[in-house]
């Protein structure tokens, strides 16, 4: 099966977990973030939250696969207009990080949901890390998901 796939479906997943979430841009709009695969330009992201999806590492093995995979979130604490303001600033300083939280709660609550996607098992031994600020009013978090995969069987050959 096609790692590829199984990122398309876990793109899927989370894009239809996030609906709810309410993110802000660096204007104060309320936006969803941007969920992609792979890398993302600087420039597609600046003063966006988003949420990007890349596979790490793959073994395979003789009857299955492993596909370890990767899910960074950035979210924005706070908009532009709005960091002139001191109590805001400073509420923003204690509260920030739960724009990454909210965004994990929701992909734990969907991927727990059914561990069997499409293209691949979720190992439930997820690992979740909240960085915290790393450029006011910018936040960072990661999940680490480990996922059983098909192996392509050989052609031709007894098993």
């Amino acid at each position: 099966m096609s790692v590829r796939n199984l990122e398309q479906e876990i793109k899927r997943r989370i894009t239809e977990a996030v609906k709810g979430i309410q993110l802000i841009n660096d204007k104060g709009e309320f936006v969803l973030p941007l969920v992609e695969t792979g890398a993302l330009p600087k420039s597609a992201v600046r003063g966006e939250p988003y949420i990007l999806i890349q596979t790490t590492h793959i073994e395979d093995k003789e009857l299955s696969g492993i596909a370890d995979i990767n899910i960074l979130y950035g979210t924005i604490g706070l908009s532009r207009e709005r960091e002139k303001s001191r109590p805001l600033v400073k509420l923003t300083h204690a509260t920030g990080h739960w724009d990454v939280l909210s965004v994990i709660d929701k992909i734990r609550e969907d991927f727990f949901k059914d561990t069997n996607f499409q293209f691949g098992i979720l190992k439930r031994s997820m690992k979740h890390e909240v960085y915290g600020e790393i450029e006011f009013p910018h936040y960072l978090g990661e999940t680490k998901c480990t996922f059983e995969i098909a192996v392509t069987q050989p052609q031709d050959d007894y098993l």
